[in-house]
């Protein structure tokens, strides 16, 4: 049977259709029929006239917006799904998430990273604007994965997602923000660049970019999937799950 992916994005993506539709046809052709991916954002005016990028750097803001994602996971366990994929670099209650469900919860964040430690030595990470790259910078620490990165930078200037989204159909100026801060990373030794916000991660992805100077340029969507699809069969396979003692435990012990 082919695998199901809830794949769950903080975006408005009525607000930004494209990139919904881009991840549609990524996943397609990257994952042929091995596995279908249906991508859920948030209800239109979650965050006003705010972008994500901005809204998401208060805590209380983060708090009370990204916490029905929790259910989200629940209500994709409870329709069937193999596998809940959360597709924000803020990673939001990730944890919470593992307590929750038995099928496998994945985050674009912690699959970029898992995935960039087995191509390179060293991992440079590139958000859209500060504020994002302030938040990779704790889900790094969270992962405790510091030594395996030699930098959280952003696009200079930055670039919110609708600003990225406005520029996906002409991303050349884009593109080449992001080389100049991969090449400044790289020079820093670098050997895997995470595009470290969605949008333009999958921008990128369908620009087809995958190495700057020898560099991996590391399509994350695919990584993440991918840990999902192996997370799934280990689980069909093997009755292979989410460890139940201390950090997912259900209170059970």
């Amino acid at each position: 049977m082919t695998l199901r992916i809830w794949h769950q994005s903080v975006n408005e993506l009525d607000r930004i259709k494209a990139y919904k539709r881009g991840i549609e046809a990524h996943a397609a052709r990257f994952l042929r029929d091995e596995a279908s991916v249906v991508v859920h954002g948030m209800p239109t005016g979650t965050y006003g006239e705010l972008s994500p990028s901005d809204a998401l750097g208060n805590a209380y803001l983060y708090h009370r917006v990204l916490s029905p994602i929790v259910e989200q996971a629940v209500e994709a366990e409870r329709q069937g799904y193999d596998a809940f994929v959360m597709g924000s670099f803020s990673e939001p209650y990730l944890r919470e998430m593992r307590t929750a469900v038995d099928i496998p919860v994945v985050s674009l964040t912690e699959a970029a990273l898992l995935t960039g430690c087995a191509l390179g030595g060293k991992i440079g990470m590139i958000s859209n604007a500060p504020n994002v790259a302030y938040m990779t910078r704790n889900s790094v620490a969270k992962h405790h994965l510091e030594a395996r990165v030699s930098a959280v930078t952003s696009l200079l200037p930055g670039m919110d997602e609708y600003e990225l989204i406005a520029a996906r159909d002409n991303p050349q100026a884009m593109i080449d923000a992001f080389t100049t801060r991969a090449r400044e990373l790289i020079a820093d030794g670098a050997e895997v660049i995470v595009p470290a916000e969605g949008v333009m991660a999958e921008i990128l992805a369908a620009q087809g970019l995958t190495r700057i100077d020898g560099a991996v340029v590391l399509d994350v969507f695919a990584a993440a999937w991918t840990q999902a699809i192996g997370l799934a069969r280990l689980r069909r396979g093997l009755g292979l799950g989410v460890s139940r003692a201390w950090a997912y435990s259900r209170g059970e012990n």
